[in-house]
Protein backbone atom coordinates (compact mmCIF):
# COMPACT_ATOMS: atom_id res chain seq x y z
CA UNK A 1 0.00 0.00 0.00
CA UNK A 2 1.48 3.50 -1.17
CA UNK A 3 1.73 5.55 1.69
CA UNK A 4 0.47 9.68 1.58
CA UNK A 5 3.19 12.23 1.22
CA UNK A 6 3.89 13.34 4.73
CA UNK A 7 2.60 16.91 4.95
CA UNK A 8 5.39 19.66 4.60
CA UNK A 9 3.96 22.15 7.89
CA UNK A 10 2.50 18.98 9.79
CA UNK A 11 1.60 20.76 13.44
CA UNK A 12 3.32 23.82 12.66
CA UNK A 13 1.96 26.87 14.35
CA UNK A 14 1.76 29.58 11.26
CA UNK A 15 0.85 32.50 11.97
CA UNK A 16 -0.27 34.81 8.82
CA UNK A 17 -1.27 38.63 9.21
CA UNK A 18 -3.07 40.22 6.43
CA UNK A 19 -5.22 36.45 5.73
CA UNK A 20 -8.42 38.56 4.53
CA UNK A 21 -6.36 39.39 1.28
CA UNK A 22 -6.07 37.72 -1.84
CA UNK A 23 -2.79 36.51 -1.02
CA UNK A 24 -3.54 35.82 2.26
CA UNK A 25 -6.29 33.17 2.12
CA UNK A 26 -4.36 31.52 -0.43
CA UNK A 27 -1.32 30.96 1.56
CA UNK A 28 -4.21 30.22 4.67
CA UNK A 29 -5.78 27.42 2.43
CA UNK A 30 -2.37 26.22 0.92
CA UNK A 31 -0.77 26.05 4.48
CA UNK A 32 -4.40 24.29 5.96
CA UNK A 33 -4.09 21.45 3.11
CA UNK A 34 0.01 20.83 4.41
CA UNK A 35 -0.94 20.63 7.90
CA UNK A 36 -0.12 23.80 9.59
CA UNK A 37 -2.14 24.73 12.64
CA UNK A 38 -3.21 28.10 11.45
CA UNK A 39 -3.82 31.74 13.40
CA UNK A 40 -5.06 33.97 10.95
CA UNK A 41 -4.78 38.00 11.58
CA UNK A 42 -6.63 40.66 9.91
CA UNK A 43 -8.34 44.11 10.16
CA UNK A 44 -11.33 42.45 9.91
CA UNK A 45 -10.81 39.58 11.81
CA UNK A 46 -11.82 37.25 8.97
CA UNK A 47 -10.18 35.20 6.13
CA UNK A 48 -12.02 33.76 3.06
CA UNK A 49 -9.65 30.70 2.80
CA UNK A 50 -12.04 27.56 3.50
CA UNK A 51 -10.09 26.13 6.24
CA UNK A 52 -12.52 24.87 9.04
CA UNK A 53 -11.50 22.04 9.52
CA UNK A 54 -9.21 21.84 12.57
CA UNK A 55 -5.87 20.04 12.78
CA UNK A 56 -4.56 18.26 15.96
CA UNK A 57 -7.54 18.97 17.23
CA UNK A 58 -7.79 22.84 17.41
CA UNK A 59 -9.32 25.05 14.37
CA UNK A 60 -8.35 28.08 13.34
CA UNK A 61 -7.77 31.04 15.45
CA UNK A 62 -8.65 34.52 13.60
CA UNK A 63 -7.45 37.51 15.72
CA UNK A 64 -8.45 41.13 15.09
CA UNK A 65 -5.45 43.28 14.83
CA UNK A 66 -4.26 46.76 12.91
CA UNK A 67 -0.04 46.12 11.92
CA UNK A 68 0.47 49.83 12.53
CA UNK A 69 -0.67 49.94 16.33
CA UNK A 70 2.25 48.08 18.68
CA UNK A 71 -0.60 47.48 21.42
CA UNK A 72 -2.90 45.64 18.98
CA UNK A 73 -0.36 43.41 17.69
CA UNK A 74 1.54 42.63 20.86
CA UNK A 75 -1.89 41.10 22.13
CA UNK A 76 -2.58 39.62 18.99
CA UNK A 77 0.95 37.59 19.40
CA UNK A 78 0.02 36.67 23.22
CA UNK A 79 -3.23 35.46 22.09
CA UNK A 80 -1.82 33.36 19.42
CA UNK A 81 0.73 31.85 22.10
CA UNK A 82 -1.95 31.05 24.12
CA UNK A 83 -4.15 28.87 22.11
CA UNK A 84 -0.77 26.99 20.62
CA UNK A 85 1.83 27.80 22.75
CA UNK A 86 4.84 28.35 19.69
CA UNK A 87 4.82 30.17 16.46
CA UNK A 88 7.19 28.59 13.93
CA UNK A 89 6.43 30.95 10.70
CA UNK A 90 5.30 34.40 10.54
CA UNK A 91 3.75 35.14 7.01
CA UNK A 92 3.37 39.49 6.79
CA UNK A 93 0.80 39.46 4.05
CA UNK A 94 -0.52 42.84 5.55
CA UNK A 95 -0.03 46.12 3.55
CA UNK A 96 -1.70 49.25 1.80
CA UNK A 97 -0.84 50.87 -1.76
CA UNK A 98 -1.82 53.85 0.11
CA UNK A 99 -1.52 57.35 -1.87
CA UNK A 100 -1.54 57.69 -5.82
CA UNK A 101 -0.19 60.89 -7.85
CA UNK A 102 2.54 63.01 -8.10
CA UNK A 103 4.27 63.15 -4.28
CA UNK A 104 4.20 66.67 -4.57
CA UNK A 105 0.43 66.21 -5.02
CA UNK A 106 -0.16 64.22 -1.94
CA UNK A 107 -1.67 64.02 1.94
CA UNK A 108 1.06 63.62 3.56
CA UNK A 109 -0.81 62.09 6.76
CA UNK A 110 -2.22 59.79 4.05
CA UNK A 111 1.92 59.01 2.94
CA UNK A 112 2.95 58.58 6.69
CA UNK A 113 -0.03 56.03 7.35
CA UNK A 114 1.06 53.66 4.76
CA UNK A 115 4.86 53.59 5.76
CA UNK A 116 3.01 52.85 9.37
CA UNK A 117 1.11 49.83 8.05
CA UNK A 118 3.95 48.62 5.25
CA UNK A 119 6.84 49.10 7.18
CA UNK A 120 6.71 49.66 10.92
CA UNK A 121 3.38 47.33 10.80
CA UNK A 122 6.37 44.74 9.75
CA UNK A 123 8.75 45.83 12.68
CA UNK A 124 5.71 45.54 14.81
CA UNK A 125 4.99 41.94 14.13
CA UNK A 126 8.87 40.52 14.01
CA UNK A 127 9.58 42.71 17.22
CA UNK A 128 6.66 40.51 19.08
CA UNK A 129 6.95 37.39 16.98
CA UNK A 130 11.19 36.65 16.96
CA UNK A 131 11.28 36.24 20.93
CA UNK A 132 8.83 33.06 20.62
CA UNK A 133 11.06 31.60 18.03
CA UNK A 134 14.13 31.78 20.06
CA UNK A 135 15.65 28.88 20.61
CA UNK A 136 13.52 26.27 18.30
CA UNK A 137 13.57 28.26 15.08
CA UNK A 138 11.35 29.70 12.49
CA UNK A 139 11.02 31.34 9.20
CA UNK A 140 9.82 34.51 9.00
CA UNK A 141 8.40 35.86 5.64
CA UNK A 142 7.38 39.55 4.55
CA UNK A 143 5.31 39.99 1.23
CA UNK A 144 6.97 42.48 -0.72
CA UNK A 145 5.98 44.44 -4.36
CA UNK A 146 5.90 46.18 -7.39
CA UNK A 147 8.76 48.84 -6.36
CA UNK A 148 11.00 47.34 -3.87
CA UNK A 149 13.44 47.36 -6.54
CA UNK A 150 12.98 49.91 -8.92
CA UNK A 151 11.70 53.10 -9.25
CA UNK A 152 7.42 53.34 -9.16
CA UNK A 153 6.61 56.76 -9.63
CA UNK A 154 3.17 57.90 -8.78
CA UNK A 155 3.55 55.30 -5.77
CA UNK A 156 6.13 57.05 -3.86
CA UNK A 157 4.87 56.03 -0.17
CA UNK A 158 4.37 52.09 -1.03
CA UNK A 159 7.23 52.11 -3.25
CA UNK A 160 9.21 53.64 -0.53
CA UNK A 161 7.33 51.55 2.45
CA UNK A 162 7.91 48.21 -0.14
CA UNK A 163 12.15 49.07 -0.06
CA UNK A 164 12.35 49.65 3.56
CA UNK A 165 10.55 46.59 4.30
CA UNK A 166 13.23 44.51 2.07
CA UNK A 167 15.85 46.40 3.73
CA UNK A 168 14.49 45.73 7.16
CA UNK A 169 14.07 41.44 5.43
CA UNK A 170 17.81 41.98 5.53
CA UNK A 171 19.33 43.55 8.58
CA UNK A 172 16.89 40.70 10.59
CA UNK A 173 18.81 38.37 8.43
CA UNK A 174 21.95 39.17 9.82
CA UNK A 175 21.14 39.69 13.40
CA UNK A 176 19.36 36.54 13.43
CA UNK A 177 21.92 34.38 11.37
CA UNK A 178 22.92 31.72 13.94
CA UNK A 179 19.67 31.24 15.27
CA UNK A 180 17.99 29.11 12.75
CA UNK A 181 15.22 32.03 12.16
CA UNK A 182 14.96 32.90 8.40
CA UNK A 183 13.53 35.59 7.17
CA UNK A 184 12.88 36.40 3.33
CA UNK A 185 10.90 38.59 1.39
CA UNK A 186 8.56 38.08 -1.58
CA UNK A 187 8.02 39.70 -4.87
CA UNK A 188 4.51 38.22 -5.62
CA UNK A 189 3.70 39.89 -9.12
CA UNK A 190 0.80 41.51 -10.23
CA UNK A 191 -2.39 39.34 -8.49
CA UNK A 192 -5.55 40.36 -8.85
CA UNK A 193 -6.21 41.90 -5.61
CA UNK A 194 -7.72 44.84 -3.77
CA UNK A 195 -4.69 46.66 -5.41
CA UNK A 196 -5.01 46.07 -8.50
CA UNK A 197 -8.94 47.92 -8.66
CA UNK A 198 -7.16 50.69 -6.50
CA UNK A 199 -4.41 51.53 -9.82
CA UNK A 200 -7.35 50.69 -12.28
CA UNK A 201 -9.72 53.35 -10.27
CA UNK A 202 -7.15 55.88 -9.80
CA UNK A 203 -7.19 56.52 -13.57
CA UNK A 204 -4.76 59.42 -14.91
CA UNK A 205 -3.20 59.92 -11.55
CA UNK A 206 -1.22 55.91 -11.89
CA UNK A 207 0.70 57.45 -15.06
CA UNK A 208 0.98 56.24 -18.73
CA UNK A 209 3.17 52.98 -17.61
CA UNK A 210 0.63 51.70 -14.69
CA UNK A 211 -2.08 52.36 -17.10
CA UNK A 212 -0.56 49.93 -20.02
CA UNK A 213 0.64 47.68 -17.26
CA UNK A 214 -3.09 47.64 -16.21
CA UNK A 215 -4.67 46.75 -19.46
CA UNK A 216 -1.74 44.05 -19.51
CA UNK A 217 -2.67 42.65 -16.52
CA UNK A 218 -6.28 42.41 -17.61
CA UNK A 219 -5.39 40.42 -20.68
CA UNK A 220 -3.56 38.03 -18.76
CA UNK A 221 -5.45 37.60 -15.74
CA UNK A 222 -2.16 38.29 -13.59
CA UNK A 223 -0.38 36.01 -11.53
CA UNK A 224 -2.37 33.29 -9.85
CA UNK A 225 -2.16 34.18 -5.58
CA UNK A 226 -1.55 29.96 -5.70
CA UNK A 227 1.87 31.15 -7.25
CA UNK A 228 2.35 33.19 -4.39
CA UNK A 229 1.27 30.49 -1.90
CA UNK A 230 3.22 28.07 -3.28
CA UNK A 231 6.56 29.66 -2.53
CA UNK A 232 5.33 31.34 0.29
CA UNK A 233 5.23 27.30 1.47
CA UNK A 234 8.58 26.54 0.26
CA UNK A 235 10.14 29.22 2.55
CA UNK A 236 8.28 28.03 5.53
CA UNK A 237 9.19 24.64 5.34
CA UNK A 238 12.48 22.49 5.73
CA UNK A 239 13.12 22.71 1.97
CA UNK A 240 14.44 26.49 2.36
CA UNK A 241 16.74 25.58 5.82
CA UNK A 242 19.65 28.20 5.22
CA UNK A 243 18.02 30.38 2.97
CA UNK A 244 17.33 33.73 4.73
CA UNK A 245 17.54 37.54 4.11
CA UNK A 246 16.54 37.99 0.00
CA UNK A 247 14.11 39.04 -1.83
CA UNK A 248 12.60 36.38 -4.31
CA UNK A 249 10.25 36.63 -7.15
CA UNK A 250 7.94 34.42 -7.39
CA UNK A 251 7.60 35.01 -11.00
CA UNK A 252 11.02 35.40 -12.56
CA UNK A 253 12.95 33.35 -9.91
CA UNK A 254 13.36 29.60 -10.48
CA UNK A 255 13.10 29.01 -6.62
CA UNK A 256 11.43 25.53 -7.07
CA UNK A 257 15.60 24.82 -8.13
CA UNK A 258 16.75 26.19 -4.68
CA UNK A 259 17.06 23.60 -1.97
CA UNK A 260 20.56 22.22 -3.94
CA UNK A 261 21.33 25.47 -4.39
CA UNK A 262 21.25 27.16 -1.22
CA UNK A 263 24.82 26.97 -0.08
CA UNK A 264 25.96 28.58 -3.42
CA UNK A 265 23.35 31.56 -3.24
CA UNK A 266 24.25 32.33 0.18
CA UNK A 267 28.20 32.83 -0.91
CA UNK A 268 26.71 35.30 -3.37
CA UNK A 269 24.72 39.41 -3.04
CA UNK A 270 21.42 36.95 -5.07
CA UNK A 271 18.02 38.56 -4.19
CA UNK A 272 19.69 41.64 -2.07
CA UNK A 273 19.29 45.24 -2.80
CA UNK A 274 22.83 46.51 -3.96
CA UNK A 275 23.82 49.40 -5.38
CA UNK A 276 25.37 48.91 -8.90
CA UNK A 277 28.80 51.39 -8.99
CA UNK A 278 28.80 54.42 -11.22
CA UNK A 279 31.77 54.26 -14.01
Amino acid sequence: MAHPMPKQLENKVCFIAGASGAIGSAVAALFHREGALLALGSRSGRCDAVVDSPRAGKPPLHVRFDASRWDEVRKAVAQVHRRFGAIDVLVNCSGVQGPIGPAHTLDPAEWARTIDTNLVGAFHLVRAVAPLMFGRGGSIIHFSGGGAAYARPFFSAYAASKAALVRLTECLADELRGSDIRVNAVAPGPVRSRMWDEMRNAGASAGAKTLREIEQMDETGGVPAARAAALALFLASPRSAGLTGRLISGVHDRWEEFPEKIPAIMKTEGGTLRRIPLD
